[in-house]
């Protein structure tokens, strides 16, 4: 016993140490994963990724203000569960006739993180929607309202390059039943190397332009119907506020 208790306060003792401590973390993290451990995780590394991206977030933001005169624009999408709620993106700004640089790369998106830290999204999962797009969704994509959107697509463990609407609503449904610690990891990981590389899948980007706006433009919806679906959004919106604000 005293041999043990000498080696387990030796250096190589003590990195076993952590080692094991480690492992038995993410393995508990690995088994709660859908009961805690990811809004756990996400809230965590939300606060952590604000903190580092925290000059980005202050340089963004001055020229943000200086080009569009305000700093951040609120955004309705659909939540978990089907719920409106609200998300925060950088303004949109033109500059010499076209949109400025953060306005057409993910830099738009970082005010998302914020989301992250009141629990409205998750670091990964399926792409928020539009309170009108939502409304568009045949019932077989249904299921990926099951768990909370999120900043990151899973689609990008799915595809290598950027899958189309129908495409990415599937592998939504498929995360809501995979969904794991090591999923998010790859998704994640995925993100990342394809965004330092420079890759043109822009996963970051996925799914933000629009999925009734590309009906429209492959005629596959009238103009009216894009119509009919921005109203029932904005019912829908309505209901929700009103229900909120309830009494009783």
């Amino acid at each position: 016993m005293e041999g043990f208790a000498k080696f387990m306060a030796s250096p190589a003792g003590i990195a076993i140490f952590a080692v094991v401590a480690f492992a038995v973390l993410v393995l508990i993290l690995a088994l709660n994963y859908r009961f805690f451990a990811k809004a756990l995780l996400d809230f965590l590394f939300g606060v952590i990724f604000v903190i580092v991206l925290s000059p980005l977030f202050a340089v963004c933001a001055v020229i943000v203000k200086r080009r569009a005169g305000r700093v951040l624009d609120e955004e309705w999408v659909v939540g978990k569960g089907g719920k409106p709620v609200k998300v925060h993106v950088f303004a949109p700004f033109e500059r010499e006739g076209r949109p400025g640089y953060i306005s057409r790369s993910a830099l738009m998106y970082l005010p998302l993180l914020f989301g992250v830290l009141c629990g409205r999204l998750s670091i990964v999962g399926p792409v928020p929607l539009s309170l009108a797009d939502g409304t568009l969704l045949s019932e077989e994509f249904e299921p990926r309202f099951a768990v909370r959107p999120g900043i990151i697509s899973p689609a990008a463990n799915a595809y290598a390059v950027r899958p189309s609407y129908e495409e990415m609503f599937a592998a939504d449904c498929e995360y809501e039943k995979r969904r794991s610690l090591f999923f998010d990891i790859r998704a994640f990981v995925a993100v990342a190397l394809r965004t330092v590389r420079g890759e043109k899948g822009k996963f970051l980007e996925l799914g933000r332009g629009g999925y009734g706006a590309e009906l429209l433009a492959d005629g596959k919806i009238t103009g009216q119907q894009l119509a009919d679906a921005k109203s029932l959004g904005e019912q829908s919106l309505g209901d929700f506020m009103r229900s909120s604000n309830r009494v009783g």
